[in-house]
């Protein structure tokens, strides 16, 4: 059984361009500058909510200091606490490490809007037409290398209940590049920019979760059981779509994984973007599986943001693509306005429709009981969708 690396092993393999990346997304307005003799990151100190560049990043002892409120010298994954506003040290380290693999982050912490408000001049909106850069794809030679292992034949994509549980035709697994990984026993998702590059790709593995291993050892106290206990926990993936971790011979000092930016890049826009030209709309959803029903159904103009949400930058793609009406479809979109589930659902939604302007942005909602827990808007069919 392969074993996640560990926080610790990830960091060390991170540059300092990288962790200018992350600092950049999360809207500390990273500045290369020169400390004690050596190179330096300087950053706004959002970890008390500044608006100062009085914060120093060292990419060699990945500690921040910040010479304002804070007045000290911490660990990067303690400053994420910081910022998170939470005590607990592995919110901090999973929250880069996500970042990292291009997980389900919420890239409207820390300052965004006041760097929106630069632009705009009203902090509470966010100009949807600005440029966003494209995410460089991966080398063609590389893409054919990794591909060579996977099996891409009709005859094995037809038979993966992956997609024919949820009816998606096997021609739109050829067409968004789907593959099975035999070694693994995975599917293989890719993630395109808008030129149909591939910029990631994401293994969808039917292992048990984490939490699931976790849930069957939870009754095992012994002291004799916890080291086979937390290597089976340790070892197990965190999600069902995780990036796909990079051979040795790809192995360097940046990503372990063929992970991307997820919040700068959309699933199917390649695929998406005539249509959306065409039609002046978009339809967002979460998963690319609902992408590709979508797009079986008389829907090109679908395209999705691979997490629960999506990011202001994610709107401007859209709005460069020639959007100007857009439909938010996100899953956990529930009958009853009741609970945190739809809480959640109504931050994500009315929250962003508020702060973009210039833009239709409307959302889909579940006022007849036609889906059940979870399910995507189009996961039960045609008709229900329309």
């Amino acid at each position: 059984m392969k074993v996640a690396p560990r926080y610790k092993d990830i960091i060390d393999y991170v540059d300092g361009d990288t962790f200018f990346d992350f600092f950049h997304d999360i809207g500390a307005d990273p500045q290369w500058c020169q400390c004690g003799g050596k190179e330096a990151i300087k950053l706004l100190t959002i970890c008390h909510h500044g608006t100062h560049h009085n914060a120093v990043f060292d990419p060699e002892t990945h500690k921040v200091t910040c010479f304002s409120d804070c007045g000290d010298t911490v660990k990067l994954h303690t400053w994420i606490c910081r910022v998170l506003d939470t005590e607990n040290p592995n919110e901090g380290r999973e929250f880069f490490t996500d970042w990292l693999n291009g997980q389900n982050i919420d890239f409207d912490i820390g300052f965004t809007a006041s760097r929106t408000s630069r632009s705009t001049g009203n902090s509470n909106l966010f100009d949807p037409f600005q440029r966003i850069d494209m995410v460089q794809g991966i080398e063609p030679n590389i893409i054919a290398d990794l591909y060579s292992h996977f099996d891409t034949s009709v005859e094995t994509l037809s038979r993966l209940c992956w997609h024919t549980e949820d009816g998606i035709p096997v021609e739109q697994l050829a067409a968004f590049q789907v593959a099975y990984n035999p070694e693994n026993r995975t599917i293989i998702l890719p993630h395109h920019n808008a030129n149909g590059e591939i910029v990631g790709l994401y293994e969808r593995t039917f292992d048990l979760l984490r939490d699931d291993v976790k849930q069957m050892f939870i009754e095992w106290e012994q002291d004799i059981y916890t080291p086979f206990i937390s290597r089976q926990i340790y070892a197990a993936p965190k999600s069902k779509y995780m990036p796909l971790l990079k051979s040795e011979k790809y192995r360097t000092k940046a990503k372990p994984c063929w992970s991307f930016p997820n919040a700068q890049n959309l699933y199917g826009l390649h695929k998406a973007k005539e249509a959306i030209a065409e039609k002046g709309m978009a339809i967002v959803f979460e998963g690319a599986k609902s992408v590709m029903l979508a797009h079986a159904y008389g829907y090109p103009y679908a395209v999705a943001t691979h997490t629960f949400g999506a990011s202001l930058n994610q709107i401007a793609l859209l709005a460069q693509a020639g959007a100007v009406e857009i439909i938010l479809a996100f899953d956990r979109q529930y009958q009853t306005a009741e609970g945190t589930e739809w809480d959640k659902y109504e931050k994500r939604t009315k929250g962003l429709a508020e702060r973009v302007d210039m833009l239709s942005v409307s959302r889909i909602v579940d006022t007849g009981s036609l889906l059940c827990y979870k399910d995507a808007p189009i996961d039960r069919g045609r008709e229900v969708f329309q």
